[in-house]
């Protein structure tokens, strides 16, 4: 695995470290003042480090023991695939989604969702 595919990695470890505490500032660090972010193939994105900010203020506030882990990961070149679950809180049914982050400058530049 060269360093890239470590450092891109590295950082969506940080990131999940910063979703799974409920910190929407640190979580929104990670992003690309430009960078996007929604669900594959919709046209309903997030523009914007401060967009990406304000949507996680919301979703930590009505859901506070949000969480998500990674259940595989695929790093190559500017991306990360994460097969990942999600439990909104330990009563809730977790989901499962798959995140593809994609890199530009060492900052998440789009994430990309796939659910079912």
């Amino acid at each position: 695995m060269s360093d890239t595919h470590r450092s891109n990695s590295a950082v969506i470890d940080d990131l999940f470290e910063a979703y799974n505490a409920g910190d929407a500032r640190r979580f929104a660090d990670f992003f690309a003042a430009d960078a996007v972010h929604g669900v594959l193939h919709s046209d309903q994105y997030l523009d914007g480090r401060d967009a990406i900010h304000a949507r996680y203020v919301e979703v930590f506030a009505m859901y506070p023991q949000n969480r998500s882990d990674v259940v595989n990961r695929m790093a190559f070149g500017p991306f990360v695939l994460d097969h990942e679950t999600v439990s909104r809180s330990p009563d809730s049914e977790p989901f499962e989604v798959v995140a593809i982050y994609t890199f530009e400058g060492g900052l998440i530049k789009r994430l990309d969702f796939v659910r079912t």
